[in-house]
This record gives structure tokens, sequence and C-alpha cells, in this order.
């Protein structure tokens, strides 16, 4: 972003008014503010209010565009786009006319666009990724594979730079050149799904039907709705509905996958745009949708993400999915009624993932006697998924039903022996029963050393401490513990039992005060211990564990 220094010598050449010049640069300076704040929709409304009384301004276009492509607005990012200078503009803004300019097939065009665009890191990098495409179109495949072949050990991108290589050597009709550059891909680090798909297409292309479905049934394959779509009509002997691939497709999974990389390096914005880009380049890709949704809201914007979940075809193998994302957003919102209504709906197609998910939903809003049943169906049907003896589990510790419940957590941990959160739920319960004590901290501490950030299972450890007497122990893990998560009542809670114990009394009332303050559970039960401290005659009490 330029500096406001800058819009304001910008606004300086269009013959405006004070008034309407010092309007332009409020709107500056609050889309900034936007952009700072991920509030991108907000950000281009405001850009783009200063934009109509300053056209020229490349500041406010750079604003407008990189606000427009972050908040999924396909329309106001290729209009913002259009308002830059044909030479000197901002990077977006050439990867967007050269996305244009490959669906139209004018990969001549594309690529003086790209070679033309010059901004950070990130962008020069998505350019690049388009390029090979433009490239690829104009019928220097095998140029581009070469280029990419020595990237492929490069990490986090070398597994999708290895997907690229095989898919333009595909695109140019080289098969046995291409699956041997899939196979390399798969052991890239990255799992692509679209690039998963592409190398079953082409397995299937060359006849090699039992690779194909076992490449399908590979671990973590089976929750993507567009494989497992593919793999059930492979199956059932029909064609697998795979879009042919084409330059602009092809550009589209290479930033998708530059997408799911910024996300892991904390780069909402450059992850945001690059989705847009995706969908620019193939309107079509629902997988692209579906994470711009689930991005969205996890920055809170509940309306873009429902907007973006709303565009999902009902005949895309995504729709369950994007149906139990949409009723997430709603749940997470505070409306739980809400949620789980629509994830009733979603559940009622038949789709695991939704009845998963509804059964999650009952289990959030305390309903426990409803999703345990829910739980029980899962297992039935996949009896070897740990996740739903654990969340059966938790269900029926909370019902009451302890023998049951421990023994699917055992279970559990028989299937999957180094699960955090099961040890720590097990563990746990364990050590606030007074049972098993030292077995359940050795639990813990196993699910410590494996998640060393989470402050619960920090909070765990101190807590078997604490019930084990152990004092001195405990308030170091405690006080861990709340630095990690400061804002949780449990764990202020349980820091302000141990201060009592170690006759630091006035401390002791501020972390129960303060858990009371954090809309505890049980706020009955600290008030009362902030009143009258703890009773030295019996165990400590937890008030919301």
């Amino acid at each position: 972003m330029l500096a406001a220094s800058a819009c304001l010598a910008a606004c300086a050449t269009v013959p405006t008014t004070p008034v309407a010049e010092s309007r332009a640069y409020a709107d500056f300076l609050i889309g900034r503010v936007a952009n700072a704040r991920s509030d991108h929709s907000a950000a281009a409304d405001r850009y783009f209010s200063a934009l109509a009384r300053n056209p020229g301004d490349q500041s406010l276009v750079e604003g407008a565009l990189v606000s427009s492509l972050a908040s999924g607005d396909v329309e106001r990012a290729r209009r913002a786009a259009r308002l830059a200078d044909r030479n000197d503009a901002p990077a977006y803004a050439h990867i967007v006319r050269a996305a244009d300019a490959l669906i139209a097939q004018r990969y001549t065009q594309a690529s003086t666009e790209l070679d033309r665009a010059q901004g950070t890191a990130a962008e020069e990098l998505i350019a690049r990724m388009v390029a090979n495409w433009a490239s690829a179109g104009a019928g220097d495949s095998g140029g581009i594979a070469a280029d990419l072949a020595p990237l492929a050990s490069i990490r986090p991108y070398g597994g999708l730079f290895a997907y690229q290589q095989a898919m333009v050597l595909d695109y140019a009709g080289q098969q046995s050149e291409a699956l041997a550059a899939y196979n390399l891909a798969a052991q890239g680090g990255l799992w692509l799904p679209t690039g998963v798909g592409r190398h079953a297409d082409l397995l299937l292309r060359s006849g090699q039907r039992d690779q194909a479905l076992a490449l399908l049934s590979g671990d973590g394959t089976s929750g993507n709705p567009a494989l497992a779509a593919m793999r059930a009509q492979i199956e059932a002997g029909q064609p697998a509905a795979l879009e042919r691939l084409t330059p602009a497709r092809g550009a589209a999974t290479a930033v998708y996958g530059m997408s799911a990389i910024f996300r892991q390096e904390h780069d909402a914005t450059n992850s945001l745009a690059a989705l847009t880009l995706a969908l620019i380049l193939d309107p079509g890709f629902d997988g692209a949708r579906l994470a711009m949704a689930q991005q969205q809201a996890e920055l809170g914007h509940i309306d873009v993400a429902r907007r973006v979940v709303g565009e999902i075809n009902p005949a895309s193998p995504y729709a369950a999915s994007a149906q139990t994302l949409e009723a997430w957003i709603v749940f997470d919102s505070g409306d739980k009624d809400g949620g789980i209504a629509l994830a009733r709906e979603a559940a009622a197609a038949g789709d695991a993932r939704s009845r998963r998910a509804l059964a999650d939903m009952y289990r959030g809003a305390s309903r426990f006697a409803e999703s345990e049943p829910l739980y029980s169906e899962l297992i039935a049907a996949q009896p070897n998924e740990w996740r739903s003896y654990f969340s059966r589990g938790a269900a029926r510790e909370r019902l009451g039903r302890w023998p049951e419940a421990e023994a699917d957590f055992r279970r559990a941990l028989e299937l999957s022996p180094d699960q955090p959160d099961v040890l720590n739920y097990l563990g746990y319960a364990w050590v606030d029963r007074g049972e098993n004590l030292q077995e359940g901290l050795a639990m813990i501490r196993r699910a410590a050393e494996i998640r060393p950030m989470s402050g619960a299972i920090i909070d765990s450890l101190g807590w078997a401490y604490y019930r084990l007497g152990d004092y001195t122990q405990a308030v170091d893990w405690l006080e861990a513990a709340v630095r990690l998560e400061p804002a949780d009542p449990t764990l202020n809670d349980h820091l302000g039992d141990v201060y009592w114990r170690l006759n630091r009394r006035i401390e002791a009332r501020f972390q129960w005060t303060r858990a009371a303050g954090l809309n505890p559970d049980n706020p009955d039960a600290i008030r009362q211990k902030i009143e009258n401290g703890l009773p030295d005659e019996t165990a400590p009490q937890s008030a919301n564990r």
C-alpha cells in the first residue's frame, strides 16, 4: 500500500474542491485501517468511494483492488484492474488482466501483463505461476516443465511446483512423463485435491483403473467431496466427471495451492486474494469457493462467508459441505438453534460429514442426549474412526455414563495412541475424579509434550498436580496456562484455587474475580469462593470442569 502522502500528491493532480479532496483522503485512511483489520469488504467500499472523486489515483486503485480480491468480490476486482494504468499498474492489476486474457486464450497478452507485474514476493510468485500457464498455452510446455523440475524440492512450495510440472506435462499430452511427475508430487508434502484428481484422471486415461481407485482411497482423500464423488463414479463404471484441463484451470490450481501456503504462513490477505484469482480463472472451482467461505468465517465476516457459500451450485459435490459450513457459521455466530436446524437439513441427505457436524453441534450446545446416538451411528458405519469414539465418550461423560465413556476413550487411544485431545480428556477426567492419578498424570504429560502451546492441556497438567497436593508444581503450570489463554474462565479459576492453597489470598480472589467476568459455566460457585475462599477440610473443587 502506498503511503498516505502519496495519496495526497496524487489527489492534487485531479481538480477537486477542498471538501471533495478531504473526503477522498478520509475514505483512503478509513479503507486502509479496515484493510489492516482484515475487514476487506468495508475497505473496498471506502476505496471505491474515494475513487469516485479521484479516479486517477493509483494508490486508491491498489487499495480497491487488494481489498476486493481479499473480500472475494470478482467483479469489483476486475473493475479496479481496469482503472489501473496500462503499464505501471499494481501487480495484482496485471495479474487480474492476465487471468482474463488466459481465459480468452490470448496467451501473448497474458504473458505481457505478467512480465510487468512487479510487487511483493507473494504477488510476484503468483504472477510467475500464472505465467507458466500462459507459456504452456502458447505451446512452450516442455520449457515450463523443465523450469519447474528443480523447484520441486523447495519447501513449502515444492509439492505445488511438482504438481504444476505434472499438470503442464499432462496438458501437453506427455502421459508417461506426467505420471512420473504426479508420483513425485504425491510425495512433496502438499496435499492438493485438484492435483490428486488430475493424477487419478490420467491413470484412468492410461488404463490404470485400479491404481486410480487406490489413489482416491488414500489417507485424507475420502474427506474431499470432489474426490469422493470421483471415486464413486469410477466404482459405478461411469466416466469421471472431470473438466478438461486448460491453461486457465491449471493456473487456477496453481494459485489455489499458493493460497493454502499463504494461509500456513498466516498471510490472510494474499491467501484470500489468491482464492479470488482462482475463481476468476475457473468460475466453477467450488473447492476454492468453500475455502474462501471458511477463511471469511474465521475472520468473523459472516455475511461475506454466507454469500460465498450461497454461490456453490446445489449439484456440486461440495453442496453438502457448503450447507454444513453455513450451519457452522450460524452456530458459531451465537444462533445455536439456527445452526442445528441447518445441520439437520444437511444430515437428512445422508452425508456422513453432515451427520458428524450435527452431532458435534448437539454436543456443543450441551444437548448430549441427542449427540450420543448420532456418534453411535457413525461408529457403526466406520468402527475404526477414533474421533467418533472420543466424541461419544465426551457426550457420555457429560451424561453421567462414566464406565461407557471411559471405554470409548480407551478405544480411541487404541486406534490412535498419541491423540493429545484424548490423552488430555481421559487423563484430566481420571485426575478430577480421583482415579488412576499417576496414569492420568502421565497421559496429560504426554499430551503437553505433543501440544505444548495448548492452554487447556497445560491447565490440565497443573490441575493434576493440584489434585495430587503438589501446589508448588501446580502453580507453575497453571500460571503458564493462563499466559497462553488469559481469557479462559476455567484456567483463571484454577489459578485462583492454587493461589489460595499457597496462602496467596489476595491473588486468589483477584483470579476468581477475573474468572467471574469471563462468562464461566458456574458463576455462582466462583462468587462463593470470592466471598468465603476454599474450605480447608474438603478436597479442592473446580467451578468449571
